[in-house]
């Protein structure tokens, strides 16, 4: 008889666990619904701007007042936004906006994988995570800029810090769950994560990681998938927790101009007590 009571609580405390986190399935799906969402909002708004931009600096002269005017517009009510400049056809960055990153008007950053890109196909682009000339791991965001003849004049471009873009655009959306968001290129990059010490190291290759196994085939399924769900065991608050659990995710993608980055939605697996009243 004692045993079968064992066995009873047992499983009632298994079923509520099970059912504790399919309604948190739910509300993961809910929140990464809404990121997803607010990223592409942000991306579609950008791109506008950049347009906008593009279609200004065909018709003023480039070493001018209206066009310092132009790139300072673009940054406006974007706090992620590190400069915003003028680059011409050849990949140099003729003017930088705001004045504080003047001092690299001139720089050539031709080489640079994103530009290369741009220049060769006369169509906007957006990198993935580099150093910049500024000193500052970031993304790019280039537009192509062609005269009003039509003859390819150079590009302008928006710098942009990913943590912060992904940080403001996110957070809004999970600050009051217990779910937490991550964003990750294809190439196993932590492009954005509430833990500082994650972002910037990669899940593929970074030492902190290869002992997680469970991580590292989760994370090449979410590179190689635009969206899905899966489950695997980390740190319960990051490096500088000891304790390790299980996490369970959801992800889908966000995208612009061919670039794409996986959004990951998670919840820590938490420990589920059901009483049993005599």
């Amino acid at each position: 008889m004692m045993k079968k009571i064992i066995i009873l609580i047992i499983g009632m405390v298994v079923l509520t666990a099970v059912n504790a986190f399919c309604m948190n399935i739910e509300d993961m799906a809910s929140a990464l619904a809404k990121v997803k969402k607010g990223v592409t909002t942000v991306f579609v708004s950008i791109d506008r701007e950049l347009s906008k931009a593009a279609e200004e600096l065909s018709a003023v002269n480039v070493d001018s007042l209206k066009t310092r005017k132009i790139l300072n517009d673009l940054s406006k009510g974007r706090s992620y936004v590190i400069d915003c400049a003028f680059v011409d056809a050849s990949g140099k960055m003729v003017i930088v906006e705001p004045k504080e990153y003047s001092k690299l008007e001139g720089t050539d950053i031709s080489k640079q994988s994103h530009v290369k890109v741009m220049r060769q196909l006369k169509k906007p682009v957006l990198s993935n995570v580099f150093r910049s000339v500024e000193g500052i791991e970031a993304i790019d965001f280039e537009y192509p800029v062609f005269s009003r003849k039509r003859d390819f004049i150079g590009s302008v471009s928006i710098l942009v810090r990913q943590e912060a873009l992904f940080g403001d655009t996110a957070m809004p959306f999970v600050w009051d769950k217990s779910c937490k968001v991550w964003v990750m290129q294809k190439d196993g990059l932590i492009v954005y994560d509430p833990d500082p010490e994650q972002v910037g190291r990669n899940v593929f290759s970074d030492r902190f990681f290869e002992s997680f196994d469970d991580l590292i085939s989760f994370s090449r399924t979410v590179a190689s998938t635009k969206s899905g769900s899966g489950s695997y065991d980390f740190y319960a608050k990051g490096f500088k927790d000891t304790k390790v659990v299980k996490k369970y995710a959801v992800w889908d993608t966000v995208s612009l101009y061919g670039t794409e980055w996986r959004v990951i939605v998670m919840e820590a697996e938490k420990t589920v007590v059901s009483v049993l009243r005599p």
